[in-house]
């Protein structure tokens, strides 16, 4: 994903390969890109799921369609690090399975799909420098049968069929924010947050019900956050003193 990753593949070069000759692992120039590295070690031999592929070129690409290897595309990730962008279009182009992800929480606070979906429209637009380049419909793709066939999950989940999931999450279009909403799929894309949704369905078990979260737990979300407060201060004792350390321990 980082530079730093492409150097050590690549170049047996950078900041990783620094770390490893100091701990006396040796490192070795390669002089080929991460996926040609793993085409060549037989490891997209059985089509796996390749996460962001941000530094991936044209030849690339083709070994990744060869292969009917999966991408899982995380705009927002990739963006906030300033890792680059994965060229979505000739991915998609070239017949690979692309899905929207979020990465983790240590590299996107949001975690919200909807908001995936907006960036890769944006994003993509602006790199195509065509309006029409990428639509909200195919984002919305992206987000749900995308994800679910770069899974191999497409049969259970993704999309609304008869004997699916019922995985389900419905928005309210007559919101402030999304009024007038003469193209749904533009409203969802451009306006909607994912933490707006009225109603979320995991298997048909409803799990959010007029915006609320069912069974959650106040309580231990307040002790997850005081934990959390614990743990930064006794990592930064500058920021509260001896306190803080006291207040780790007990």
């Amino acid at each position: 994903e980082s530079e730093a990753e492409r150097q050590l593949v690549a170049d047996g070069q950078g900041e990783f390969a620094v770390g490893l000759k100091r701990r006396g692992i040796g490192v070795a120039r390669r002089g080929r890109t991460p996926i040609a590295l793993l085409e060549a070690r037989g490891a997209l031999e059985r089509g796996p799921l390749l996460i962001h592929c941000v530094r991936v070129d044209d030849e690339d690409v083709a070994t990744i369609a060869k292969h009917s290897c999966s991408v899982a595309h995380c705009p927002a990730s990739n963006a906030k690090f300033g890792h680059g962008i994965a060229p979505l279009l000739p991915l998609l182009a070239a017949g690979v399975r692309v899905g929207l992800g979020s990465d983790s929480v240590a590299s996107n606070n949001r975690m919200d799909i909807l908001d995936e979906a907006r960036l890769a429209v944006l994003i993509h637009r602006a790199v195509a420098r065509k309006h029409d380049a990428f639509g909200a419909s195919e984002a919305l793709t992206l987000a749900t049968l995308g994800g679910a066939t770069a899974l191999g999950l497409d049969s259970t989940i993704g999309s609304l069929e008869p004997g699916k999931d019922a995985d389900l999450a419905a928005f309210r279009l007559d919101w402030h924010r999304t009024t007038p909403a003469g193209e749904p799929y533009a409203a969802a894309v451009f306006a909607l947050p994912g933490r707006s949704a009225e109603l979320v369905t995991v298997r048909g078990r409803v799990v959010v019900e007029k915006g609320r979260v069912r069974g959650a737990d106040a309580a231990l979300a307040a002790r997850v956050r005081a934990a959390a407060d614990r743990l930064r201060d006794w990592a930064t004792p500058d920021r509260s003193g001896a306190a803080s350390s006291a207040g780790v321990a007990r």
